[in-house]
């Protein structure tokens, strides 16, 4: 709070008046206010976003939900001492009452001229850049309020949301849906392939689950008799962070007795439009792709219907069907030269295929598709199509590379859905975090007996970002889940090369790995990282260098030794150039001679380890402040001496944040770069994308052995 503002609110005080109200009789919004015919009398009320002392006239601007109008207080109008106080208490940000009129003044301004104000609520605290918006990606997520009130795009981009959701619902019951509320505890996590969330019940002293999916309740209801419901309400998974998904998000279910997919498509494609249309006024919008380019969508039925076999042959070159196991699938990836960022050893069959179609296929939709013929073993819960056992009665409506709906013919049988529990319980047991839980409550209730339904589910954040042209579910959600701000500190720091008396050596296996509280401190190796640069490395050279650099400066950002994380950042890739690119072997063998040649603790080679977590990661977690930052800027550290090379002079003092913010959305340039990899400094730093790569462009230019 500001020590000025405070005094103002303690003089507002000993003058008698009322620093807070209760209430205030307001009869026109400012919208309304300036409709209303000069001389109609009116009460208004809103927040003071400019302040003009101009002698015996000062001019506001009040703000309010409707938007914004010209007030006017003059002395002469409401008394010497009535206007003396508003110019000893008035601030900007406070929120105030006018009585008085309207006018038009002489520029035509449309003006509440007051013949009464009052203090509705003082504020303590100054408001961003003096009105001119808040541009801090943080800020604006962590105080949503300050970026309501400073970017009034904002603010309509969460009044559109708020229309989408009504209209969907209209849109429900003038179908003849019922809507139904749904438990978000619940002691079966089914519905989805996702890793819930856990918790306890005290009272019950129950371990239960956070909701994934509003489904298996609503089956529930259509078994009661209920013959169509939808319900709209969060749900939470336990999963990765980046801009298209979240951990709670909106979704919308409905379930509609006696139909089948066939009828959800052609139902999908009706009410998709017809939202469509409520809230932009027709079927045509602009939307980012995954690029973060703007192309044209044309919502108007009907759309493209392409099966998951064809989707991922056309784009990858591998025929699904001709791999019916799980290890089948990998070694085809495999060959394909196709990697995913996880570890997809622990994988079922269904969850790999989902994960590949992912990567190499939904990228490229960008106008509206169903996406139809899904494998069994990717659909626990869907029916099998009658023609073609190993393929269920599904659709997937994808657009501008966004999943937007999935729905399919619903399974009831009881013993067929407790067998598909079963398979899916196997792959639990394997590994796979992400296999359906067994619901022995809804096999149950299936038992006495569901008619014949479709089920349909739709992302509400998704599409409200593809209609807002968002490229980060964030900007659609009021309040997202943060970290804690300020960040954690560290732990503080040990002597040079001592390991954590708390943690176990470590080793290979997850057992012995070592959860590290924080890292060994290694500094005392930079000089001997400089003389393996020298010996070992020379196509790789620059890159480790600049990552060497960004570790450093990010050190001082999160409290590291920046001699220990400049090391990490040096040696991290120190074998590529041994490996004749062979990904298998990095971080292997020959790293660990490498290493050993300067007896380096255990500790370095754990923390380079972390950065391959799509071969390490479940042995070297990201676990601390260096190994999240080594992980997001590798790839960054490549890619902007990429963007350096391709400038006229070559060097990275000619190289600005927006021409890597720009590339980075061209999919053809250096595109080996894992931009996904780049992106999660959101997630694991919540650092913005745009204020990360300023730090680390900033650190390779102050680098003396990369100014050339």
């Amino acid at each position: 709070m500001d020590a000025a503002r405070l005094t103002k609110l303690e003089r507002l005080k000993a003058k008698g008046m009322l620093p807070y109200a209760s209430r205030y009789e307001r009869t026109h919004t400012l919208a309304q206010a300036r409709a209303l015919k000069d001389g109609k009398t009116l009460a208004v009320a809103g927040r003071i976003v400019l302040l003009r002392d101009m002698g015996k006239v000062t001019f506001l601007t009040l703000q309010d939900h409707t938007g914004r109008m010209q007030a006017m207080l003059r002395e002469d109008d409401i008394g010497e001492r009535s206007y003396r106080d508003a110019l000893e208490v008035l601030d900007l940000g406070d929120i105030i009452g006018i009585k008085g009129t309207r006018f038009t003044t002489q520029k035509g301004e449309e003006t509440a001229l007051a013949a009464h104000w009052t203090m509705l609520s003082k504020a303590l605290s100054p408001l961003p850049e003096k009105w001119h918006g808040l541009h801090d990606r943080e800020t604006a997520e962590r105080q949503r309020y300050l970026d309501l009130l400073s970017n009034r795009s904002t603010f309509d981009r969460f009044l559109l949301r708020s229309k989408f959701v009504r209209s969907l619902r209209e849109f429900y019951w003038s179908k003849g849906f019922v809507e139904v509320d749904l438990p978000a505890l619940v002691n079966a996590a089914s519905g989805a392939l996702a890793t819930p969330f856990t918790t306890h019940h005290n009272a019950l002293d129950l371990d239960v689950y956070l909701r994934i999916a509003l489904e298996t309740h609503q089956k529930e209801c259509l078994i009661g008799g209920f013959d169509r419901t939808f319900s709209i309400g969060p749900v939470f998974r336990n999963e990765g962070m980046d801009p298209s998904h979240l951990q709670e998000f909106t979704m919308c279910e409905h379930y509609a007795a006696y139909w089948d997919y066939a009828d959800n498509i052609r139902f999908t494609e009706e009410m998709v439009a017809t939202l469509i249309k409520d809230v932009t006024g027709g079927t045509r919008v602009q939307i980012p792709n995954r690029a973060g380019e703007l192309v044209s969508v044309d919502f108007a039925p009907p759309w493209p219907r392409v099966t998951v076999r064809d989707a991922i042959r056309e784009s990858s070159g591998i025929d699904i069907d001709a791999h019916a196991t799980a290890d089948g699938l990998r070694a085809a990836m495999a060959a394909a030269k196709i990697r995913l960022d996880l570890d997809i050893s622990v994988l079922g069959r269904g969850n790999l295929i989902d994960q590949l179609y992912k990567k190499v296929s939904r990228p490229g939709i960008v106008q509206p598709t169903f996406l139809i013929a899904h494998p069994t073993d990717l659909s626990p819960l869907a029916r099998r199509n009658d023609a073609n056992p190993a393929i269920v009665d599904r659709f997937q409506l994808v657009v501008g590379g966004w999943e937007i709906v999935n729905a399919y013919s619903e399974l009831v049988d009881p013993v067929d859905q407790a067998g598909r529990f079963e398979q899916q319980a196997s792959a639990g047991a394997g590994g796979d975090s992400d296999a359906h839980r067994k619901d022995d409550e809804f096999v149950e209730a299936l038992s006495y007996g569901c008619p014949p339904c479709s089920g349909w589910g739709m992302g509400v954040d998704r599409f409200v970002a593809l209609l807002t042209q968002q490229e980060n579910l964030k900007d659609v959600v009021l309040f997202p889940l943060l970290k804690p701000f300020p960040p954690p500190q560290p732990l503080p720091q040990r002597e040079k090369g001592a390991t954590d008396p708390l943690s176990p050596p470590v080793g290979k296996g997850s057992g012995d790995r070592g959860h590290l509280l924080e890292h060994a401190s290694y500094g005392h190796l930079l000089p001997a990282a400089h003389g393996l640069l020298e010996a070992h490395t020379d196509k790789t050279r620059a890159h480790l260098l600049a990552t060497g650099a960004a570790m450093a400066a990010l050190a001082s950002r999160f409290g590291g030794d920046a001699a220990t994380w400049r090391v990490a950042g040096m040696l991290h890739d120190l074998d590529w150039d041994k490996l004749d690119k062979d990904a298998e072997a990095h971080c292997s063998a020959t790293l660990e001679e490498l290493l050993a040649s300067v007896k380096a603790p255990q500790e370095l080679l754990a923390d380079i380890r972390s950065h391959y977590a799509a071969k390490y990661g479940a042995d070297y977690p990201l676990d601390t402040w260096l190994r999240k930052c080594l992980y997001c800027c590798d790839e960054l550290t490549g890619f902007i001496l990429a963007v350096a090379r391709v400038r006229p002079s070559g060097k990275l003092a000619d190289v600005e944040v927006k021409s890597v913010l720009k590339k980075l959305k061209e999919k053809s340039f250096a595109a080996q770069v894992d931009r996904a990899q780049i992106k999660r400094c959101e997630e694991l730093l919540t650092i913005p994308l745009d204020e990360f790569v300023a730090i680390v462009l900033e650190a390779m230019r102050q680098a003396p052995e990369l100014s050339s």
